[in-house]
């Protein structure tokens, strides 16, 4: 999916060093001069820069510069791994953007900087990755009691702003999927989560699905949950599961109308569910 709004507006080429030499110099002059708390000055927004190997990578990363390592195969046969970089990017000769995927550097660069990703769109809503800035619209949809009765509860706020910027880290950069905020595409406003959460003790992805109480019974689950299956045709993820109580008509029926089929009794703790599969195709 095209993110709805470009932050990557420039490539910049970190100044080329000597093979072997470290490009201290360019470092230095992209951190530019201290604030008054002794720290560095952040490096311009919408800038991502390019390192070549010799770069001090490591000073990049302490300095939270956006930037990604690009290896010219031509000549440099060194070690895979580089401390400090998250992305490298191999190409022969000198670095030309027009040979990447723009979008795939749009979204390299609102990794590094910590902006959620848009996943997908249906037509009425928007699958973006959840960000702390989500969460007071999150307290209201959970507020209802009929949500909770079904879904584990938020956190304390402290300690979900928390929870919430680890999963970006762990579960969004390693496995590529997770659960996400829902939203409306005519207003803005966020109408619920879901998506493919990886549950402990479990080898299959789990779709998770909350729908805020003004906006059920309106098809928007169906609608994003079939976008979400189709989503993870084209990522090559082929079985998803999903636990609910069976008390949870709603939930069952839903399930059942995306094409899951019920399986057996699940026990987790004090907690009794029924498993559904999906066989993705």
């Amino acid at each position: 999916m095209k993110q709805r709004i470009h932050y990557l507006k420039n490539i910049t080429v970190l100044s080329s060093a000597a093979p072997g030499a470290k490009e201290d110099a360019a470092v230095t002059a992209l951190a530019g001069a201290p604030t008054a708390e002794g720290k560095p000055q952040p490096a311009d927004e919408g800038i991502l820069y390019i390192a070549s190997p010799d770069t001090d990578l490591k000073a990049l990363a302490e300095r939270g510069v956006p930037f990604v390592v690009y290896v010219d195969t031509l000549y440099y046969s060194g070690s895979t791994f580089f401390d400090g970089a998250k992305y490298v990017l191999e190409g022969e000769g000198a670095f030309d953007p027009e040979d990447f995927d723009p979008e795939e550097l749009e979204k390299i660069y609102r990794r590094l900087k910590k902006i959620p990703w848009d996943i997908l769109e249906t037509d009425r809503c928007v699958i973006k990755e959840t960000s702390a800035d989500d969460l007071d619209e999150f307290y209201r949809i959970y507020a209802d009691p009929d949500i909770t009765r079904f879904t584990e509860d938020l956190m304390e706020r402290s300690e979900e702003e928390k929870y919430t910027d680890n999963y970006r880290d762990l579960i969004y950069e390693i496995y590529g999927h997770g659960i996400w905020t829902v939203v409306k595409k005519d207003t803005g406003e966020i109408i619920g989560r879901a998506g493919l959460d990886e549950r402990a003790g479990f080898d299959t992805p789990e779709l998770g699905f909350v729908i805020g109480k003004p906006r059920q019974n309106q098809g928007y689950a169906y609608e994003v949950c079939s976008a979400i299956l189709a989503w993870a045709a084209e990522n090559d993820i082929h079985e998803i599961m999903s636990l609910t109580e069976k008390e949870n008509a709603k939930a069952v029926n839903l399930l059942k109308k995306l094409g899951f089929s019920e399986g057996n009794p699940v026990s987790i703790g004090t907690s009794e569910y029924v498993r559904f599969d999906f066989a993705v195709k």
